[in-house]
């Protein structure tokens, strides 16, 4: 069996490098919960891949779940110019072209079938609110080791970026709490329990100890 050793580098973080293994029989998911269980991410958020020419140029989307019900998933490519082979002028040809009616969906596809290039190219979005953005390339084709198994992370460079882990969790039917953290340059906030109001810029804590804040 053939594996395909992917690089994946994040936006504009030089420092970040994440080198992953997948064999040529496992889907786009495998792929999806690779890069999720290594990076922390929530599995909650909407993700998409994307097949691309060598400049990152969309091709086509593969994506977690079914965004548009009314279009039958994975749709082939010769039934939508067999719709728009009817008598359409050439805008409206083009225009459904571009969308490529019915995007496939990652559980139901290979990697092997929509990898055609040595150096393919391919782009993971996660989080469609913020679209954060991975690009993907392949770097080598070879042989499976028996004494590994697959997905498997075969480098790691970099941290975690902090937009990610920033990322509000979605879990369906529990609304997402209101942030009080603060950074790790910034003080802690004091305990403001006891006032009902803060009134003009002269009042603050000093430096020294207090049981209780300064009496005004």
């Amino acid at each position: 069996m053939l594996i395909y050793k992917f690089k994946i580098r994040f936006e504009e973080y030089e420092d970040f490098l994440r080198e992953i293994e997948l064999r040529a029989d496992q889907t786009f998911e495998d792929f999806h919960q690779a890069i999720l269980g290594n990076l922390g991410l929530d599995p909650g958020m909407l993700a998409s891949f994307f097949i691309c020419d060598h400049r990152y140029r969309k091709l086509q989307e593969i994506q977690l779940v079914d965004m548009d019900p009314s279009s039958p998933p994975g749709q082939a490519s010769d039934e939508v110019e067999a719709e728009t082979d009817k008598g359409e002028d050439d805008s409206l040809r083009e225009d459904k072209e571009e969308r490529q009616v019915g995007a496939l969906l990652m559980h139901e596809t290979f990697l092997k079938d929509h990898i055609d290039d040595p150096h393919q190219r391919m782009l993971f979005m996660y989080d469609n609110l913020n679209q954060w953005t991975f690009y993907i390339e392949l770097m080598k084709i070879q042989r499976a080791s028996d004494a590994q198994s697959y997905p498997r992370i075969s480098k790691s460079k970099g941290a975690v970026p902090r937009e990610l882990l920033a990322t509000p969790k979605q879990i369906p039917g529990v609304e997402t709490p209101m942030d009080f953290s603060y950074g790790d340059g910034d003080a802690p906030p004091e305990d403001l329990s006891d006032f009902d109001q803060i009134e003009g810029g002269e009042d603050y804590y000093d430096d020294t100890d207090h049981d209780e804040p300064p009496k005004t």
